[in-house]
């Protein structure tokens, strides 16, 4: 049984680029933009259930915490509205965080949410 364990323990990987499902919780993270007084404030973010890692040419980065980034303007208030709820969230694409907007090193662009 001991033996087994690393294999059920092993993170998932997922692609920069590439769409992606994630399980987890909504969570509100501060934004860590330097001008808080005009960009500050909360942002939506998915606390997966486990560990994942992301890799591709930008390099590999293991996460557990997610940034959503949501064209749908009405949809991404309903998520900041049900933080704690758990989700399934569908991305078109992850993509590593590059600009004072991106709080998690690792964000989704949401294509669609499955409210559990």
């Amino acid at each position: 049984m001991v033996l087994i364990l690393p294999i059920f323990s092993r993170a998932q990987t997922f692609y920069y680029d590439k769409p992606a499902f994630l399980h987890g919780k909504l969570l509100k993270i501060k934004s860590l933009h330097p001008n808080q007084e005009v960009f500050g404030g909360n942002q939506i973010a998915v606390a997966l259930d486990r560990v994942i890692k992301v890799d591709g040419a930008e390099g590999l980065v293991k996460t557990k915490l997610i940034q959503l980034i949501d064209m749908n303007e009405s949809r991404y208030f309903i998520m900041f509205k049900n933080e704690g709820i758990p989700v399934a969230i569908a991305c078109e694409e992850l993509f590593r965080g590059h600009t004072a907007h991106h709080t998690t090193k690792v964000l989704c662009v949401v294509k669609a949410v499955q409210f559990k």
